[in-house]
């Protein structure tokens, strides 16, 4: 569609693999985290010389790198991010993401020409709050979760810098992000990348004198869940973020797989694809959905942005993961005596199954898996097992970073 500005599509990545993974399949931008004050530090994370790998391969394919630095800083802990601050000057990032004022003022200290970007955290809901980050030298907001449609409109058409949306991913019931209840529950702060995702848990109810007798709150199937979240999905609306001209789609999934991000990459970059050739049809729209299905993921909300019956955001019937297909490996090689592609499992599939490949720019194709040969024997074996190293033959020619699944036998997983 001619004029038509497509917003960049912003992809996370716990680690240099899935970096890689998240380019391959169409970000235009990847987010990561360093070893120290993002919001994802239980697991995973990029060292310095894992930053300079990863922005050199994204960079290499015109894909750039934004650096998390949204943790809450306080007052002991300021000589330390300074500190760090120093130890990643030298690196090509296109952006650091930040929420605390005082990491920002050391930022800007030691970056002065780096593109800062406010973290949702920040909790941006108005243009005039846009306007005075723009006037201490923020380039981009993530607006808050929270805020409407039309109120989104009206803080673009009245922000004189970029803007950045969430899109797609967990939500979280405090607001955008601001809990403590893991700290409490735990000893775990969420403000320092440390959640326990307390919210998550499965709670009953006990009378005082009866410590033993258990009462379930509400409950489903799985158990009880008070607060546990829907998770975002604008897949459907995307049209609308792209015609209030939205700078930024960011998806959510800085603890997912590179299965994960995958799949919900190409789904975002296609959907992204066909709005900007004005094909973004009901059909397409239904098609996509059924892709994004295969992801694990909890029951679908738009959340606050569009109007409609906000009951889905207070029901917490059956939130519970939904997991339609399982990762069973993705390429770890190549038997140049078979000259087939060496499957490192990640779960369980065997002789017979059918399995649905993803490739990056590509549709997904289904094979039946009539041969499994372990890979230094190259013997025959029935089942192929989490860890182990197996050819499937008939897969010669497919992407290195192809990701394989199957239908679960269940849909209830």
């Amino acid at each position: 569609m001619d004029g038509l500005k497509i917003p960049e599509l912003l992809v996370p990545a716990n680690n240099l693999n899935i970096l890689k993974y998240a380019v391959q399949y169409g970000a235009d931008a990847v987010y990561v985290g360093g070893k120290q004050f993002n919001l994802r530090s239980i697991r995973g994370n990029f060292s310095i010389d894992e930053l300079k790998e990863g922005i050199k391969y994204a960079h290499d394919r015109g894909v750039k790198v934004y650096l998390t630095l949204n943790a809450i800083i306080n007052e002991d802990e300021l000589k330390v991010l300074e500190s760090y601050a120093i130890s990643i000057k030298k690196l090509e990032l296109d952006g650091i993401i930040i929420s605390d004022m005082g990491a920002i003022h050391l930022i800007r200290k030691h970056f002065p020409d780096i593109n800062v970007h406010l973290s949702t955290q920040a909790n941006i809901t108005n243009h005039l709050a846009v306007r005075t980050a723009a006037d201490i030298g923020i380039s981009r907001v993530n607006l808050s979760r929270e805020l409407s449609y039309n109120s989104l409109k009206s803080i673009i058409k009245n922000s004189p810098i970029e803007i950045e949306v969430f899109a797609h991913g967990a939500l979280c019931i405090s607001y955008s992000g601001r809990c403590m209840l893991s700290k409490y529950m735990t000893g775990r702060d969420a403000n320092k990348g440390k959640c326990a995702h307390s919210c998550r848990w499965k709670y009953y109810l006990m009378e005082e004198e009866r410590s033993n007798l258990f009462f379930p709150v509400e409950q489903d199937s799985r158990g009880t869940y008070i607060y546990n979240s829907r998770d975002l999905c604008l897949l459907p609306l995307l049209h609308r973020l792209v015609d209030a001209g939205v700078d930024s789609i960011k998806i959510e999934g800085r603890m997912k797989t590179e299965n994960y991000v995958s799949l919900v990459t190409w789904v975002y970059r296609r959907a992204l694809d066909l709005i900007e050739k004005d094909n973004f049809k009901s059909e397409s729209i239904k098609s996509l959905m059924a892709e994004l299905d295969k992801a694990s993921h909890r029951n679908f909300t738009t959340g606050f942005i569009f109007p409609g019956d906000r009951t889905e955001l207070e029901d917490n019937d059956n939130v519970g993961y939904i997991k339609k297909y399982s990762f069973i490996g993705t390429v770890n090689g190549w038997n140049e005596f078979q000259d087939e592609p060496v499957i490192a499992v990640r779960n369980q599939f065997k002789k017979g199954d059918e399995i649905d490949i993803l490739q990056p720019g590509q549709m997904p194709v289904k094979k039946t898996v009539d041969n499994i040969l372990e890979e230094s024997a190259l013997t025959p074996v029935y089942v192929a097992n989490p860890n182990d190293r197996v050819i499937i033959e008939g897969l010669k020619g497919i992407s290195r970073f192809s990701i394989i699944r199957i239908k679960s036998s269940n849909d209830d997983i």
